[in-house]
């Protein structure tokens, strides 16, 4: 009986917290955390370490356009449209790898396939924040992020089963399965109402109600806070104030974040090559691995919301921090001190950062809209921009030492950035937990 009701009471917290659309997200992880980290590195090494960081910084420069997207389709109330529209694009670019043998075709590919990928997370994100009542996101976003981690997992067996061999039917068949997200992207996905509609806010009703959705597995959407309006009872922000924002903790978090992801992606953007060459683990075993702590993480993330709401999103994202730090001093004392079982010691270490970076994406998403009272699609821009801009700094930079050093020497740079992104950090880490969602 005690199983019986445990499986029921899961059922019971999952139905309530989990929405159809969430199945299409999970293949824009896929893409992002997935065939983009593992099938980049492989499918460019040919042509040597500039070549794969120019080709992966493509993708993250395609990324750098959400904030743009973001407030476009806020001003356009075509959020749905935009979400909706980056599958097929991503899906065509994933095509496009497996069939050129050029950098500069690759480029273009990573170009489109990053700009299409930053507007599902962007517009994704905005579905809950401007979707549902501030005293959700925790639980929300913690289980948003676990089908983006299903995703992840789910690309990574594609790596490991052809990042060896058959590199681009491996990038086909993650092709088909993006498509996929046009379809299930429309299951239960909120209608946001556009400010000036006789459902917009006025003073007396600060919030703005989504259409009904009418889907066979959806009911009524829930109510969608105001846009520019942090809570119910809290005023309307006026334009502008995200820019004034940026000089204070907002700001500080962006810093944060910065070199956290710069850190962070230094390791992600090249994982296969820096396994292979520093610790003799082949690209599709290192796939395997990496799915191992990924499958860990993708549980953790409703762990983490639930965290948040009870300590706080910055000391969750604290927490994450130190545990890829952890990580990293793990892969560059094997490698500076060449020791013992480096090839047991490497994976073992990217299996914790996979584990850690729930708690550093989780918290790092609440602050982004706990901070700023500014629009939710410019903060949540901002936010996958700042991840965008750390990895195309974590591919350019560390290539030329992986040209001189080899690629063993990127894991001692990670560790240091960030140290140096949680310093910067303490000063936001003491964030005030979010309101219980009822």
């Amino acid at each position: 009986m005690t199983d019986d009701r445990g499986t029921t009471r899961w059922h019971r917290v999952a139905g309530r917290w989990l929405e159809p659309w969430f199945s299409a997200y999970a293949l824009a992880g896929l893409l992002v955390n997935a065939l983009v980290p593992i099938l980049i590195p492989v499918t460019v090494e040919s042509k040597g370490p500039v070549a794969v960081a120019v080709v992966i910084s493509a993708f993250f420069v395609g990324q750098l356009t959400a904030p743009f997207i973001g407030s476009l389709a806020d001003r356009k109330n075509a959020q749905r449209q935009v979400f909706l529209g980056s599958f097929p694009i991503m899906a065509a670019a994933a095509v496009a790898f497996g069939l050129s043998h050029s950098v500069v075709l690759w480029v273009l590919a990573a170009l489109v396939a990053g700009a299409a990928a930053g507007a599902a997370q962007t517009t994704g994100s905005v579905f809950i924040v401007e979707g549902h009542p501030r005293s959700e996101w925790d639980m929300r976003i913690g289980w948003f992020r676990l089908t983006f981690g299903a995703g992840q997992v789910a690309g990574l067996a594609i790596g490991a089963v052809f990042a060896d061999h058959q590199v681009s039917t491996g990038w086909f068949v993650g092709a088909a399965a993006i498509l996929c997200g046009v379809f299930l992207g429309r299951l239960g996905l909120p209608h946001l109402t556009a400010a000036g509609d006789p459902d917009a806010p006025t003073a007396k009703d600060p919030v703005r109600r989504a259409h009904p959705v009418h889907s066979a597995t959806a009911g009524p959407a829930a109510p969608v806070p105001a846009r520019h309006h942090r809570g119910h009872d809290e005023p309307v922000v006026q334009k502008g104030e995200l820019r004034r924002e940026l000089n204070g903790p907002f700001g500080t978090f962006l810093l944060t974040w910065l070199l956290a992801m710069i850190a962070v992606q230094t390791i992600l953007n090249v994982m296969p090559l820096i396994m292979k060459h520093a610790f003799e683990v082949p690209p599709s075993k290192t796939a395997t691995y990496y799915l191992v702590g990924s499958v860990v993480g993708a549980l953790l993330y409703p762990v983490c919301g639930a965290l948040a709401a009870k300590i706080g999103s910055g000391r969750v994202l604290a927490i994450g921090m130190l545990i890829t730090l952890t990580a990293f001093v793990m892969m560059a004392a094997a490698w500076l001190f060449d020791l013992p079982g480096g090839h047991i010691i490497g994976p073992c270490a990217l299996i914790v950062v996979a584990i850690g970076y729930p708690f550093d994406y989780v918290g790092g998403t609440m602050l982004a809209a706990e901070l700023t009272l500014d629009g939710q699609g410019s903060a949540m821009g901002l936010f996958n921009s700042a991840v965008a801009a750390g990895a195309i700094v974590g591919a350019v930079v560390p290539s030329f030492l992986a040209v001189h050093f080899g690629y063993g020497s990127l894991p001692p740079l990670a560790a240091v950035i960030m140290a140096a992104a949680f310093l910067v950090g303490l000063k936001i880490f003491r964030s005030r937990p979010s309101a219980p969602a009822p």
